[in-house]
C-alpha cells in the first residue's frame, strides 16, 4: 500500500475519525487499523478494513501496515504515553506523513507534539469546552456539533483556491470562508494578510454537507 491511512486504535476515538475519513470519500481498502485485541481487528476486517494485529508501539509492527508509506496516521490509543511511544516510533520510520494524535490531559500534548505529531487532539478539553458552550447557548452548541459530524448538516471544508477567486478577498468568495491556508500560515478570514487570495492558498470553508466536496487535504 501507499499513501493510505493508519488508525492506532478502534475504539471510539478511532471508529469517530473512521466515520469522518468515509465521509469524504475516502475507501475503506486504503484504511489499515491496528490494534492489539484480534477480536477488534476481526471486526475491522468484517468491515471492510485492513486490519494489524498488534502493539503499535513496537516498529514491526507499524512496518506490517505499512506505516512508512503512509501518507496520514491518526493515532487514537486510550493512553497517553502509549499515543506517545506510537508518535515517536511512527516519525521514525516516515517522515512525511501528516500524524494527528489524541491525548487525555491537556498537559501530555507539547510532549505527543516533540514526539513527531503534527497536531494533537486534547479529548477531555475538546469535550467539556463543547459542554460549556452547550450550556451556555445551547444553539451554537448545536452548530459546532453538526460542524463536527462530516456528512450531515453544515461541514467543515478545506479546498484550494480557484482561480477566479485568485486576487479577491475572502469575503468575495461564494463560500463562509473562516481560515487561509497560506504555505504553514493558518490565517483568520479578518486577518489583513489573508486577502487578496493568491492561487497556491487553501481555504477553509463551512459549506452544506449536500453541496460541499469531498474533504481535500495537502497534495
Amino acid at each position: 500500500m501507499r499513501e493510505h491511512t493508519v488508525i492506532v486504535g478502534f475504539g471510539t476515538k478511532g471508529r469517530s475519525a473512521i466515520q469522518t475519513l468515509t465521509a469524504t470519500g475516502l475507501r475503506k481498502e486504503q484504511i489499515v487499523i491496528i490494534d492489539p485485541s484480534s477480536k477488534v481487528i476481526d471486526a475491522a476486517v468484517a468491515e471492510g478494513f485492513n486490519g494489524v494485529v498488534g502493539d503499535a508501539t513496537r516498529s514491526d509492527v507499524l512496518i506490517r501496515a505499512e506505516v512508512q508509506r503512509a501518507g496520514k496516521i491518526i493515532i487514537a490509543t486510550q493512553r497517553d504515553d502509549t499515543a506517545v511511544l506510537v508518535a515517536l516510533t511512527a516519525r521514525q520510520l516516515n517522515r512525511q506523513a501528516k500524524i494527528v494524535a489524541a491525548v487525555r490531559e491537556e498537559e501530555n500534548a507539547p510532549l505527543l507534539k516533540q514526539s513527531g505529531a503534527d497536531a494533537v487532539i486534547t479529548s477531555a478539553s475538546a469535550a467539556g469546552r463543547l459542554l460549556g458552550l452547550s450550556v451556555l447557548s445551547p444553539s451554537a452548541g448545536a452548530v459546532m456539533e453538526d460542524l463536527i459530524q462530516q456528512g450531515s448538516g453544515l461541514d467543515l471544508v478545506e479546498r484550494p483556491v480557484i482561480r477566479a477567486e485568485v486576487g479577491r478577498s475572502v469575503r468575495e468568495t461564494d463560500d463562509l470562508v473562516v481560515s487561509v491556508l497560506r504555505g504553514h500560515r493558518l490565517l483568520g478570514y479578518d486577518d489583513p494578510a489573508a486577502s487578496p487570495l493568491q492561487l497556491t492558498d487553501r481555504v477553509i470553508t463551512i459549506v452544506r454537507a449536500e453541496d460541499g466536496p469531498a474533504l481535500q487535504t495537502e497534495e
